[in-house]
């Protein structure tokens, strides 16, 4: 049985000269130098797999650094051949369309959206894309918020019968009295709908306006829908713009079938008339 720390001693001899120092190797080595050898062939191309593995990736990360480049580049091009002058007589237009629609609606006592980039300076250089698109989309979305949430035209298009204000007592003509909203010659039926989004704050019979419906809508808005023959809705459900919510008819303090419509602004009842058009 062989020690482990077994040495074998290898001598190298030169005819021209005298015998070289004796070298002791290990006697696992020399018996194994077949298996020695392979695993050093083996880490040798591994190393050489290595260096061509990275060269490759080196030379492909710089192809796409130079394509990126290259992209870049033509970008740049681009954007230099734009017109930025036209680009911002553009935006100019934009907001002074928009600027009438906010004035349509403060005319009506409705807050407006603020202003904001105008698409450049004085001079002829034009914001990051980003920030005009991000701009316009809150603009709009404010507006359209305000329009959807203002009630605006009537409920049912039918004739104005009796308008907002001082009138002739209906029933025997008998002095004056104040009427507070419009009344709209309706067939007996007819559907009668929302002119805003809202949530119904009443529904059910009320006094002189016979079944009623009321609804809460934004900035302050509230709207009255009298005489109806029917009720479509419930307290506390979400209404959407132009949906039905009741039937003319002729309940309550009425000569005939018709509609009773009223607008009220934070407590005030205010002229319908004045929202039959966004103009």
């Amino acid at each position: 049985m062989k020690q482990k720390n077994e040495k074998t001693t290898i001598l190298f001899v030169n005819k021209t000269s005298r015998p070289l120092k004796p070298l002791q190797v290990s006697s696992s080595l020399i018996l194994n130098w077949k298996k020695y050898l392979a695993g050093l062939s083996l880490l040798f191309f591994f190393l050489i797999a290595t260096i061509i593995y990275l060269t490759s990736s080196n030379i492909q990360q710089n192809k796409l650094q130079a394509a990126l480049s290259k992209k870049i580049n033509s970008m740049h091009t681009l954007f230099a051949q734009i017109d930025t002058v036209a680009v911002r007589k553009k935006f100019i237009k934009i907001d002074e369309e928009l600027s009438t629609i906010n004035g349509f609606l403060k005319a009506r006592g409705i807050q407006t959206a603020n202003k904001g980039p105008q698409g450049g300076e004085a001079d002829n250089d034009i914001i990051s894309t980003d920030e005009v698109s991000n701009f316009y989309e809150g603009y709009l979305n404010k507006i359209i918020y305000n329009i959807s949430y203002t009630p605006l035209g009537l409920p049912f298009p039918g004739s104005i019968t009796s308008r907002f204000g001082t009138r002739e007592n209906p029933f025997d003509g008998s002095g004056a009295e104040t009427h507070k909203g419009l009344d709209i010659r309706a067939p007996y039926g007819s559907p009668v709908k929302s002119m805003a989004k809202g949530e119904v704050i009443f529904a059910g019979t009320r006094g002189g306006y016979g079944n009623c419906i009321m609804l809460k809508h934004g900035n302050g808005f509230e709207t009255l829908y009298g005489h109806l023959s029917k009720i479509l809705v419930t307290v506390g459900q979400q209404i959407n713009v132009g949906q039905q919510i009741g039937n003319v008819g002729s309940t309550g303090r009425s000569t005939g079938p018709h509609l009773h419509y009223e607008i009220h602004r934070n407590g005030n009842k205010i002229n319908p008339e004045s929202f039959l058009t966004l103009n």
